[in-house]
């Protein structure tokens, strides 16, 4: 090779890695502008400086990263990995804790909040008008008095306090504890305490916009540091009429305090707090009370579980057995897999499943048929269907449906969540050493059926003998073989339990063979037909 050859060459690969460099420097600066836009767009006024900070440690640490990556010759985050879950383009149905910001953040706690789902992926805008958000509060601490412009359907996932709501000019305090799931409608002013001098009081919610879709306004009563109070915003002249008090004295309640949103509460304090709060209903509420008549938490963990065996639990908790859950169209889950269990793979014909993990690790994966590369690639880079659509003066083409399917899998650890859509089957295994537990929030929740597709309980034994033939290409006593293979129901051995079942008889394994492919074909088939 000549020499003018070798330096045309270097020249070529000189220019495709500045291209390299290039491209990734405008995704870290789309990524930086995007967050920087939600601080402005989702923060309150008085978290804006810290939120846009935050944004600029993250793009910091994302090009440190990118350098680490570059020396060791590495290419970009695993899946899985908890910095690169919201960036990766093949997976917008999972989220990683940085995929939450912290809008309140005090000595004594925070509330972080899920960025919407709606700009996250084109996939999830049929939860524009959903948000996720936690609250963490430390021992002995109080959060002041808060309405929003959202229904909030909360859970306890630790701990035990107390929560007042004013709803209707009339005031309701009840106990809570871990389990426990109690309703906050827009417009209600709560406040909650942690009465524990020694755990968090950890509640994760899932609030319904009503005013803008997928944004939240938070309206902070009392004076404090981090907010001032809501009622300062109001002119002098207005504050002084409405209260018919001074200025100075309006300034000292309402203005800025040494305090904020979550703030240290005595235990003389606290014990009053707890005086006035009544028990709430804990236990089953059948027959159910009339509505309009107040009930207060309830304790899914006290209710029997709608399914349970060796390998699991679920819990159940709608509008049939918690009637403050009927007009909000949501049902709250509770999910325990015991240590390398997992779930039937199953999917929900109507809702759409938005699961946040308490605690334990393991995996999930969903099958998705929108992300194939088969359909043009996914929506997060341009396929072949979406330029189509947006040039004019092109032919119409045909589009295959079910030739491909996108499965999107993901590591679960604490504070990590993730969206199922509906029709999409999903499964979720515990790790080997710890059992996986996750809340999820089913919303459209009314007459949603979970579908089975594998144990005794799998739609797929119903169908006719012919259509079994007909669908899988093969016997219908070769699929009923597979089908009838598993006996446990809904929750079942995980893959490292139930892998030995099937080792050392390869003549057995060769045998089965084809029904195994039948029944990967079958699953694809249940995903593409929804």
């Amino acid at each position: 090779m000549t020499t003018r050859a070798r330096a045309t060459i270097l020249l070529v690969l000189a220019a495709l890695l500045f291209a390299a460099a290039a491209t990734e420097d405008r995704r870290r600066e789309t990524s930086f502008g995007r967050c920087l836009q939600g601080c402005d767009e989702d923060q309150p006024s008085y978290e804006r400086a810290r939120c846009m900070q935050e944004c600029r440690e993250q793009q910091q640490q994302r090009r440190r990263e990118h350098d680490k990556h570059d020396r060791r010759g590495e290419g970009p985050s695993s899946v899985g990995d908890e910095d690169g879950e919201q960036e990766s383009r093949g997976r917008p149905y999972v989220f990683g804790r940085r995929s939450f910001r912290r809008v309140v953040r005090t000595e004594q706690g925070f509330v972080k909040l899920l960025s919407p789902f709606h700009e996250a992926s084109k996939l999830l805008r049929g939860l524009k008008d959903y948000r996720v958000a936690v609250l963490e509060a430390n021992p002995r601490s109080f959060v002041v008095p808060t309405h929003t412009d959202a229904h909030c359907i909360c859970y306890v996932a630790q701990g035990e306090g107390v929560v007042a709501m004013i709803e209707s000019g009339e005031k309701r305090s009840y106990a809570i504890r871990q389990g426990d799931i109690f309703v906050a409608p827009a417009g209600t002013i709560n406040y909650l305490a942690n009465t524990d001098g020694q755990k968090k009081l950890i509640v994760a919610k899932i609030l319904h916009t009503i005013s803008v879709p997928g944004k939240l306004g938070f309206f902070f009563g009392g004076g404090g540091r981090n907010p001032e109070s809501f009622l300062s915003s109001f002119s002098k002249r207005v504050q002084t009429a409405a209260f018919k008090t001074s200025e100075e004295k309006l300034g000292k309640l309402f203005g800025r305090q040494e305090k904020g949103v979550i703030i240290q509460a005595s235990e003389e304090q606290l014990r009053e707090l707890r005086r006035h709060a009544s028990e709430g209903s804990h236990g089953s509420q059948w027959p159910l009370p009339p509505f309009g008549e107040s009930r207060g938490p309830f304790n899914l963990l006290e209710q029997r579980p709608r399914i349970a065996n060796q390998h699991g639990r679920l819990y159940v908790a709608d509008a049939r057995n918690f009637r403050d859950l009927a007009e909000h169209d949501i049902r709250v889950n509770f999910v325990n897999i015991t240590a390398g269990s997992m779930n039937a793979p199953f999917y929900n014909t109507r809702s759409v499943k938005i699961a946040y993990v308490l605690a334990g690790e393991g995996e999930a994966e969903i099958v998705c048929p929108h992300l194939s590369s088969r359909r043009g690639g996914s929506e997060h880079g341009k396929g072949k269907w979406q330029e189509e659509e947006e040039s004019e003066g092109k032919h119409e083409e045909e589009e295959e449906v079910g030739q491909g399917y996108e499965t999107v899998r993901a590591r679960l650890s604490p504070g990590m969540a993730f969206v199922v859509p509906l029709g999409h089957p999903i499964v979720a295994v515990a790790s080997h050493d710890s059992n996986l537990q996750i809340v999820c929030f089913d919303v459209h929740a009314e007459n949603n059926d979970r579908v089975y597709l594998a144990g005794p309980n799998s739609v797929l034994k119903k169908l006719d003998a012919p259509a079994k033939e007909l669908a899988f290409a093969a016997s219908a006593r070769e699929v009923d073989e597979v089908l009838d293979a598993q006996d446990e129901a809904d929750f079942v051995p995980g893959p490292e339990e139930s892998g030995g079942r099937h080792k050392g008889d390869e003549r057995h394994h060769h045998r089965r063979g084809r029904g195994e492919e039948a029944v990967e074909t079958l699953l694809r088939m249940a995903a593409g037909a929804v």
